[in-house]
């Protein structure tokens, strides 16, 4: 989460569930699950291929 948040500063940001980062174009929510031991990722894009690059960008940093 804290490599989500350094890596997506310019984005506006926010914390009430995980982390919420949005961009014009693009925004994703990454929390923990409440049921699993494992991470939730939430990812909109105006275009189908602006959500693909985007859900592997941050997928990328997430697998470390």
């Amino acid at each position: 989460m804290h490599e989500l948040a350094r890596r997506y500063a310019d984005g506006e940001q926010h914390r009430l569930d995980g982390i919420s980062v949005l961009y014009p174009d693009w925004h994703f929510n990454v929390r923990p699950s409440n049921t699993e031991p494992l991470l939730r990722l939430n990812l909109e894009a105006k275009t189908r291929p602006e959500m693909e690059q985007r859900r592997d960008e941050v997928l990328r940093i997430i697998r470390g």
